[in-house]
């Protein structure tokens, strides 16, 4: 036996509305309530988008091209990085030349940028940049790192940041 589909349609929703929420329902007949959406969003049925979410939707839906243009338009500091003098990784990630290998953290913002400025030039995978590292291309920790803001270990950063000064693009 199979089980039908549910179906969340404006029908669906003011049925709810009508049989719930009869006040909010009578505002929307009345005109009070410009639509049915708002009527929704009043009675507590749909949740408004907030901004934030429609952001990272439409940031996760552009090209790496839109988002450049993006990050340049707003003056993000990847953007000033690029036409910039060459950065010290060192002084960036010197704090964490301390922790134990096993520590893990996110990689720092500049080394971060210095690392994608040298893969754009390049144009390099991080399957590549780890093997240059002399780690496993299949290792997917940096990508991870650098695609969705992960945590790698220590010893991973302190190797990009001797990779980035090998590698460095003027």
């Amino acid at each position: 036996m199979t089980k039908k589909p549910q179906r969340r349609s404006n029908d669906y929703f003011l049925d709810r509305l009508r049989a719930e929420h009869p006040a909010v329902y009578a505002d929307l007949e009345a005109g009070k309530l410009k639509n049915p959406a708002e009527a929704f969003r009043v009675a507590g049925l749909r949740k408004q988008t907030a901004p934030l979410d429609l952001l990272r939707s439409a940031w996760s839906k552009a090209s790496a091209a839109e988002r450049e243009a993006f990050t340049t338009e707003i003056g993000c500091i990847s953007a000033v990085i690029r036409s910039a003098a060459p950065i010290s990784t060192s002084a960036v990630v010197s704090p964490a030349k301390t922790m134990s290998s096993s520590t893990k953290q996110t990689v720092p913002p500049m080394l971060e940028a210095e690392v994608r400025r040298i893969m754009t030039f390049r144009n390099l995978t991080t399957g590549t940049v780890m093997r240059e590292m002399g780690r496993g291309p299949h290792d997917a920790s940096l990508g991870m790192a650098l695609h969705r803001g992960t945590q790698i270990k220590h010893d991973l950063i302190v190797a990009l940041e001797e990779w980035v000064k090998e590698n460095r693009v003027t």
